[in-house]
């Protein structure tokens, strides 16, 4: 069954796009500014449905363009499932549905982004993002249309504001059901779940533990989160570092919120031990990731274009870059004409050309020598000074940057395992708490 009268899981008229009507009009804000972002367009409405139907004019010429022109291209798939939607460069070489789920999501993810920006807008004390703007329209991968589970329901949609809408519709039904003489809860009726909850408004958030659900996104670097709180969290992160009062007892590092503080100390303590090596982390999926990275041989993500393969999709569209025959970066300093491949590329020269990042920034705390590079003064500290680090870790990390004198270069706050003295006056402090792995920290 295909609820919100979808029409394109028709094999027989694979990408044949209809505009739908929504399966409910939950209107959540007003005064949206919802701006496509396809190609060149400048299109702005504020309301969901009226933006998700322009959308759909786009991709029916998008799909259905000129025959003729079809013909002529050598490799019309290339052209005809690649989205145009401006910053994102994804293509899909499989069908076209898989390219309408994808745009259908920078629908949803343009109405979050206005959310998120008003969010910040209410809150007068914080500055925006200063992430990378070029990533504000990289969304996930929609690997299969959005499937309702709720019991006796199984209504697909590729659209996921709909799908969104559906399943609140259902939570909105519920009938509440007798516990005891005077309780009354409500169920949950995803398939295998088993969950109860007081009233309808709890249900409907429990829900989004089954959909994923985001609910406000970055109007500058894209990312989502299920909350407020964790958006506004994202921003406060970047906060100045002289206006971070809040410093861990552990590790020196600072924040802007005691909450922020109270939510990092619970990383130094590592409940989760990987069973291959003496690696410990704070949660289930850092170890899930650990495994996958530091054990596993797998790598799923593999380049059409040559023999590279990777274990996630961030290193794959990096490497995608090396393909480009125009350079896809270029730098926007003033008269100058610099261009990468990469972003890092981009990145790095700016560093070194126009701000002058060529003073060695890394010190050795043994022997003062200085590096430009913190993996040079790794290689450093593991070749002459036999250091090693934690089992697990790649590397050693390096944080906080403080002057050791005004003719000296920065030294960088921390290291792990360290075992030895430390020049300069500064005070070596060892951590011995149970369950946080050994670490030595430099303090001013």
């Amino acid at each position: 069954m295909v609820g919100g009268g979808k029409s394109w899981r028709d094999p027989g008229a694979e990408g044949r796009v209809k505009a739908m009507p929504p399966p409910g009009k939950v209107p959540r804000k007003e005064n949206l500014g919802l701006q496509c972002e396809w190609g060149s367009c400048s299109f702005v409405c504020s309301a969901m449905e009226e933006f998700c139907e322009h959308v759909t004019q786009h991709l029916r010429q998008h799909l259905h363009g000129s025959g003729e022109e079809e013909e002529e291209e050598e490799d019309p798939l290339e052209e005809e499932f690649s989205c145009l939607w401006q910053e994102c460069g994804f293509c899909s070489m499989d069908s076209s549905a898989d390219l309408i789920r994808h745009v259908y999501f920078h629908c949803y993810h343009t109405k979050l982004k206005q959310w998120g920006l008003q969010a910040l807008q209410s809150q007068a004390d914080l500055s925006p993002c200063i992430l990378d703007f070029q990533s504000r329209n990289i969304i996930p991968d929609i690997p299969d249309h959005f499937l309702c589970l709720w019991e006796h329901c199984e209504s697909s949609f590729d659209n996921p504001e709909w799908f969104y809408r559906h399943v609140e519709a259902h939570s909105l039904c519920c009938e509440y059901q007798a516990v005891g003489k005077d309780n009354q809860v409500v169920l949950c009726g995803w398939k295998g779940c088993t969950c109860t909850f007081k009233d309808c408004r709890k249900l409907r958030e429990h829900l989004r533990s089954h959909t994923q659900e985001k609910v406000v996104a970055c109007p500058t670097c894209g990312g989502m989160f299920a909350n407020n709180t964790k958006f506004l969290d994202h921003i406060r992160r970047q906060t100045a570092l002289d206006q971070q009062r809040f410093q861990c007892s552990h590790c020196s590092k600072r924040f802007a919120t005691e909450r922020l503080l109270r939510d990092h100390m619970r990383n130094h303590v590592n409940h989760y031990k990987c069973p291959l090596c003496d690696m410990t982390c704070p949660l289930p999926s850092s170890l899930r990731n650990h495994m996958r990275f530091r054990h596993s041989e797998d790598r799923p993500f593999k380049c059409d274009c040559c023999e590279y393969s990777c274990k996630n999709l961030i290193d794959l569209r990096k490497h995608l870059d090396t393909h480009s025959k125009e350079p896809a970066y270029r730098c926007d300093f003033e008269s100058c004409g610099f261009s990468a491949r990469s972003l890092c590329s981009i990145k790095s020269h700016y560093r070194k050309v126009h701000e002058g990042d060529s003073e060695p920034r890394y010190k050795c705390h043994v022997c003062d020598k200085c590096f430009t590079r913190g993996n040079n003064l790794t290689v450093h500290l593991r070749e002459k000074h036999q250091f090693k680090w934690p089992s697990g870790h790649p590397r050693f990390r390096f944080y906080i940057k403080f002057s050791i004198s005004s003719n000296a270069p920065s030294l960088l706050s921390f290291l792990l395992h360290i075992p030895t003295k430390t020049p300069l006056g500064l005070q070596l402090l060892s951590l011995n708490i149970p369950g946080l792995l050994p670490s030595l920290v430099f303090v001013p």
